[in-house]
């Protein structure tokens, strides 16, 4: 996923709505115990990319209640209209209401994920402020 914006039109709530929907039509098995888990990497990886850096539902120092603030948000984006453009509104409102479930199930792992990911998202951020800095190094002229 690239930093620019997927839909220009939808906030980023609603944008999460579509990735999770797309993910859905393409991953989704039934039965599948695993699925919760991974909608939890989705707005995981989706909180630290476009709402961490601005500061935006990173009020708490628990991380997961971060999470559970983004995911009231997204919630609210879904009225009929948004429904009425997803290709699983039922399977996207299940595995919402099931992401609730795991994460208040399993809150001292799910900080854990989140703690990890996050490590991972910053070091890729110093390794490319890095990278990004021996370039600059290189084209200066002496």
């Amino acid at each position: 996923m690239d930093k620019k914006i997927i839909y220009p039109e939808f906030t980023l709530e609603e944008q999460l709505i579509i990735i999770v929907d797309k993910y859905l039509s393409k991953r989704y098995q039934p039965g599948d115990k695993s699925f919760s888990y991974q909608i939890y990497l989705i707005f995981v990886g989706y909180h630290l990319k476009y709402f961490y850096p601005k500061n935006i539902y990173s009020r708490s120092n628990r991380n997961i209640d971060n999470i559970m603030t983004m995911f009231s948000s997204v919630y609210k984006c879904l009225t009929s209209t948004m429904l009425q453009r997803l290709n699983n509104k039922e399977a996207v409102i299940r595995e919402l209401n099931s992401l609730v479930n795991y994460i208040d199930n399993n809150q001292e792992r799910a900080e854990e994920i989140f703690m990890a990911i996050k490590t991972q998202y910053e070091i890729k951020a110093i390794e490319k402020e890095l990278t990004h800095e021996v370039v600059r190094v290189k084209n200066v002229r002496l």
